[in-house]
């Protein structure tokens, strides 16, 4: 989620404007560090946001990509492998690993030498099923990771009020039109190119490996994403007799 900020006097993007300049790149920083940077002083500082002097702005990605681009990139790539270390998502892995491999099963109440799952990538199925543990609730979603949380949640749709929302589909279009809406001609940016170069067949290949129960919980899961943007579970899992 990405907050822009337009005045009468003049136009700049929020990130440009209050950010220090490690933050020109959009895909380095999330909402959380935005608001790190900013000091909120009074509730009337925080109210500014949702001002009209103030463009909310989101982008959104179809929820079956985003969730399998997460997969590829931070769960099966390694550290040392990734963009960012993001040494979290290391943990992440082993602990699918260790809930879900039936290889570990045995030193579960023991601890191995050496780690099997240090280096193990767990299945897409593996991942699916651990993203999905405790979603049944409303807290439960809230708890979830940002990269694969729904936007929904995550960037309090229905709540935020945004006045602008694009799709990483049509990213160049999309922010180009935003760029001239608010008169800004000096900032460009292209659609960021995940690392591991996969390509929609690829992520429709990893969801032809999941039962039909994950496809349908996961439907559920992000329902009002599906809703919202007018995207289709058809465009990544293609099955006819599929009935949530």
């Amino acid at each position: 989620m990405k907050i822009f900020r337009s005045s009468q006097c003049d136009k700049w993007i929020f990130v440009r404007r209050i950010l220090p300049s490690i933050f020109l790149n959009p895909w380095r920083f999330s909402i959380k560090d935005v608001f790190l940077q900013v000091h909120f002083t009074s509730l009337k500082n925080l109210s500014d946001i949702f001002s009209p002097s103030f463009t909310r702005v989101l982008f959104v990605r179809h929820p079956f990509e985003r969730l399998a681009s997460a997969y590829k990139e931070r769960i099966a790539t390694l550290e040392k492998d990734r963009i960012q270390s993001e040494p979290h998502y290391d943990n992440v892995r082993k602990t699918i690993c260790r809930r879900f491999s039936k290889r570990n099963a045995i030193q579960h109440f023991s601890r191995p030498i050496i780690d099997q799952c240090s280096q193990t990538i767990p299945s897409f199925e593996n991942f699916v099923q651990y993203i999905l543990t405790n979603t049944e609730t409303s807290y439960g979603i809230a708890q979830m990771d940002t990269h694969w949380q729904p936007y929904s949640t995550v960037c309090q749709v229905c709540k935020f009020q945004y006045n602008f929302i694009g799709k990483y589909e049509t990213f160049d279009d999309d922010f180009h039109l935003l760029l001239k809406r608010l008169n800004v001609s000096d900032w460009n940016i292209e659609k960021r190119r995940g690392a591991s170069g996969h390509k929609t067949r690829d992520y429709q290949q990893l969801y032809s490996t999941l039962p039909d129960h994950l496809i349908c919980q996961l439907k559920r899961l992000y329902q009002e994403d599906f809703q919202f943007f007018n995207y289709r579970i058809e465009d990544y899992v293609n099955r006819t007799q599929l009935i949530c």
